[in-house]
């Protein structure tokens, strides 16, 4: 008898503990993944989020467009919203502002029924072209809870929507915002330096008179464009010339001329003085008057016509999960809010 009674405990031992493992599986919450853009140039990414009535989906499916149930639900769940739907300046039904949450401003819904998405948009380029397909590659594919969107468009329509952007909501009658528009500009236009970084103890912005050309073709070697020194950041003359262009056409309806770091400039004056510089001379602008010159000047510094790309990546999660609840509970429709175009 003493001989069977050590196996016995041993395999009820093993059961007990078989139990727990598996009890311990079972209570494991899957972790939430979480879309990282840390490591993306800022300048080079635009997140941005709002609502969606998924009752608003619901009524105009199965009342309007007399859908049955089960067609409604397959039809939201395979739903992806459009280029318009995600860059319109205002939201159009179902989308209204994230911020708006209750209740649906068309439809009355409280905000069980309103499902954030969000969309996190990546412009093109050597800096970001690598990042974007790891990242792509890490996004979960179940029920395709994200969805990559590709737009075309050219160098130039990305330079100025991202111009328009940076000029938003800034206070021209602040100086502060010549340091902030050089941060933005040279952020685009060097991604890989931690510009936030560099700026901390830099009180004054200069043009270089050691990093020009000449030196550059006398040391048979690519000089830096830029250097801190003692809290002062002093860019290469062809570097801060394309400063104080943008400078000028973020500030040109302002008064007369535009402000830059040197002084207000009208646009005889800026390009007399660009070029004077050689700027013009080493873009290759020969235009004989100012209008000419900016056009000119516009399309080296935007990149013209040259294709670009913006890929949009969209979070689907919180609108599959509210499509799922509508499988076992129905909105109640109510007489809409209010009527947004």
């Amino acid at each position: 008898m003493a001989t069977r009674t050590k196996p016995l405990k041993r395999a009820v031992v093993k059961k007990t503990a078989a139990k727990k493992t598996a009890a311990k599986k079972k209570t494991r919450v899957p972790a939430v993944f979480r879309i990282d853009l840390s490591a993306f140039p800022p300048e080079s990414v635009v997140s941005s989020e709002r609502s969606l009535c998924v009752a608003c989906v619901w009524q105009t499916f199965t009342r309007a467009m007399s859908l049955a149930p089960k067609t409604a639900l397959a039809e939201m769940k395979r739903y992806t919203p459009s280029f318009e739907e995600l860059t319109s300046a205002e939201g159009v039904r179902p989308f209204f502002a994230a911020q708006d949450q209750e209740p649906c401003p068309y439809c009355g819904s409280p905000a069980k029924w309103h499902a954030r998405i969000q969309t996190h948009r990546i412009e093109s380029g050597k800096a970001t072209d690598t990042l974007r397909r790891n990242l792509v590659k890490s996004l979960p594919t179940s029920e395709n809870q994200f969805v990559v969107l590709e737009q075309k468009a050219t160098q130039q329509h990305a330079f100025f929507e991202w111009l328009e952007k940076i000029s938003a909501n800034l206070n021209l009658d602040d100086p502060a915002w010549l340091r902030d528009i050089s941060l933005h500009y040279l952020s685009r236009k060097e991604p890989k330096v931690n510009w936030r970084t560099e700026f901390e103890g830099v009180h004054s912005i200069r043009r270089s008179r050691r990093m020009t050309p000449e030196q550059e073709a006398a040391l048979k070697a690519p000089m830096p464009s830029w250097e801190v020194e003692d809290g002062r950041l002093f860019l290469a003359p062809m570097l801060f010339d394309e400063l104080l262009l943008v400078q000028y056409l973020v500030s040109r309806s302002q008064l007369a001329g535009g402000l830059t770091l040197e002084r207000r400039y009208t646009l005889p004056e800026l390009w007399h003085r660009l070029r004077h510089s050689g700027y013009l001379r080493s873009i290759g602008v020969q235009a004989n008057n100012p209008s000419d010159a900016l056009e000119l000047m516009l399309a080296h510094l935007s990149g013209g016509e040259a294709s670009a790309r913006y890929y949009y990546i969209v979070d689907r999660r919180e609108h599959l999960q509210k499509v799922k609840a509508l499988q076992t509970e129905k909105p109640r429709v109510r007489p809409a809010i209010s009527s947004r175009r």
